[in-house]
Parts: structure tokens; C-alpha cells; sequence
């Protein structure tokens, strides 16, 4: 099978496709065949080395966290799947990638994909709507009449955020660029600034939840524009740790509070998503789909930082 690998750390130069032995599932896993995989932010950051503590210096490393495609096998332990399932998930980055034509997969780390998305469309999902679900619906937080600005909000993770606080009642300031303010209103903001001509720092209003999916503000900004009560989730940790403790320090006191999290492998997070498709609450942008042998131009266009939604990548090979 064809697999996208890296043999060192750095940009989208490092990327090669290399023909590996087709993966033996576990009894409790199953063998997908990949039909697209999503190009994730932090995909390109694993890739540049930005988790060496986690990642280590052990090569060649796969490339790629989630993706959508059908089970060619079910392990012998495996109750929930069966041969020809459409399913939907994410992998162990630190063992395992998703961009090849085969993996092999935890049953637990599975969901169903939505039945009125294509396969394409249902490999955005995992890792950037999980995101995005967590980052509205925290600790049972509740956004009805509430304020929200959302940096990045017509990016991966930010226009799935985009959709779930409008569908919770949520009044949305989306921030973007100017060529993704026609899709923020689309999608139901409020009000859309454009960044280029908006300084942040100066709005003069506050919000109950601010989610920096561009990673433009930091907590000393995003503290001036909070409700006594608000709460800022950052998302780009970069591979440190200082975020985590800087996030714990807020909770230590009653006030504003800062948020931040990795998303895991979760199966039944992923059934609740594909619930809300299914319901026809949440809609997917694709802004890019390229083939495996173009992954690198992949990784560039979601480093650049001005993807219209999810960039997928499909491989080179189908069944």
C-alpha cells in the first residue's frame, strides 16, 4: 500500500509517499480503506517536530490523524463494524498516520460516518468538528443569548465552532478574512470583521466565550474582552505545556477563566457528530481536495492559514 511518511523534521519538503506492507488489525481493530484524509494544523506541527517530547527522534514517521473510509475487515473481537461499513475516525499520531490506503484501527476509536455525507466530506470531522464541539459545549456550558467571538471563522475548526453556537443560540462575532466573510454569514454570524482592518485589542464590547482558532489574540488580550464571567479557549499549545498550567492558574479563582485541550480518539464522540449531520444541523466546507501524491501542496495550503474550511487528501490508489 501507498503511505505518506517523513524521514526528518521540517516543512512540507520532508513529505515523500513510500509503499509499505498493508497493516495486520489486532482482533480488536479493523482494517480501513481510506478514502480521504484531513489536512489538520496539527498534522503540519507533529511533522515540524513542535511535539519532539512526545514524538522523539524515531523515523520514518507516518503523516496524518483522521479520515473517513469503509472496513475492509472486522477483528474477531470487534462487535460494532463489519466488512463494508462506512466509518470515521482518528488514529494514535504517535504510532500511526492516516494518509495511507489502508490503516489499521482501535474499533474504539470508530464511529459511523453521517449517512447523508460522503466519505470525502466525513473525514473533515473528526479531529477539527470534535474540536470545535468541545470547545462550544465545554463542561456542559450553555451559549443560548450568549456572546461569542470567534477568531478563524472560516477555517476547519472554525466554521464547524461557527455552526454549533449559532445552533445553541449563540450571538457570533466572526473574525476572518475578507474573502471568507460571505460563508460567516452564511453560516449565521451576526456580525463578521474582517482582520486585516480590525485591531481586536480596541473592541469596545465584551464576550461571554471567546475561541482563538487563529491563535491572534493570547489570554492578556482576550482577558480585556471577556464578561466578568467569560471564558478564552486557545488552541494552539505548540507542543508546550505552559499553556495547560496558565489555563489550570484561572481556574484557581472565581472570573474569567482560560481553556485549552487536545482531542483524543473517541468513538462515541464521534457518534454524537454524526447524529448532528444526520439531523442536518451542521454542514461540512471542503476547500481543497488533493490526491496523496499532492500532499505536500496540502500541507502548504493549510500552513499558509487561509484554507476555506477542510483541506482533504485522497489516496493514490482505490479499491
Amino acid at each position: 500500500m501507498k503511505a505518506l511518511l517523513y524521514d526528518r523534521y521540517g516543512g512540507p519538503e520532508v513529505l515523500r509517499v513510500a509503499d509499505l506492507p498493508e497493516p495486520r488489525p489486532s482482533p480488536w481493530e479493523c482494517l480501513v480503506r481510506v478514502h480521504a484524509a484531513s489536512v489538520n494544523p496539527a498534522d503540519w506541527k507533529l511533522m515540524q517536530g513542535q511535539w519532539l517530547v512526545a514524538t522523539g527522534r524515531r523515523f520514518p514517521r507516518a503523516a496524518g490523524i483522521d479520515f473517513a473510509g469503509s472496513v475492509e475487515r472486522a477483528g474477531s473481537a470487534v462487535r460494532r463494524f463489519a466488512a463494508g461499513d462506512r466509518v470515521m475516525g482518528m488514529v494514535n499520531p504517535l504510532a500511526r498516520g492516516s494518509m495511507a490506503e489502508v490503516v489499521a484501527v482501535p474499533a474504539r476509536s470508530l464511529s459511523r460516518a453521517p449517512r447523508n455525507l460522503a466519505l470525502e466530506q466525513a473525514a473533515g470531522l473528526p479531529v477539527a468538528c470534535a474540536t470545535a464541539y468541545l470547545a462550544m459545549h465545554h463542561r456542559g456550558r450553555r451559549l443560548d443569548g450568549r456572546s461569542v467571538l470567534l477568531t478563524g471563522a472560516g477555517g476547519g475548526v472554525g466554521h464547524f465552532a461557527l455552526q454549533l453556537a449559532v445552533q445553541a443560540g449563540a450571538q457570533v462575532t466572526a473574525v476572518c478574512s475578507e474573502r471568507k466573510a460571505a460563508l460567516c454569514r452564511e453560516l449565521g454570524a451576526t456580525r463578521v470583521l474582517d482582520y486585516r482592518g480590525t485591531d481586536l485589542g480596541e473592541l469596545g464590547e465584551r464576550f461571554d466565550l471567546i475561541l482563538d482558532c487563529a491563535s491572534s489574540l493570547g489570554y492578556p488580550t482576550a482577558r480585556r474582552l471577556l464578561a466578568p464571567r467569560g471564558e478564552y479557549v486557545f488552541l494552539d499549545t505548540a507542543g508546550r505545556v505552559s499553556p495547560f498550567f496558565g489555563a489550570l492558574a484561572t481556574q484557581l479563582s472565581p472570573g474569567k477563566r482560560m481553556w485549552t485541550f487536545l482531542v483524543t480518539p473517541n468513538g462515541r464522540r464521534g457518534r454524537r457528530l454524526a447524529e448532528l449531520f444526520e439531523r442536518g444541523a451542521l454542514r461540512v466546507v471542503v476547500g481543497g481536495v488533493y490526491p496523496l501524491a499532492d500532499a505536500a501542496e496540502a500541507y502548504r495550503e493549510s500552513l499558509r492559514g487561509h484554507a476555506l474550511g477542510k483541506i482533504l487528501v485522497t489516496p493514490a490508489a482505490r479499491a
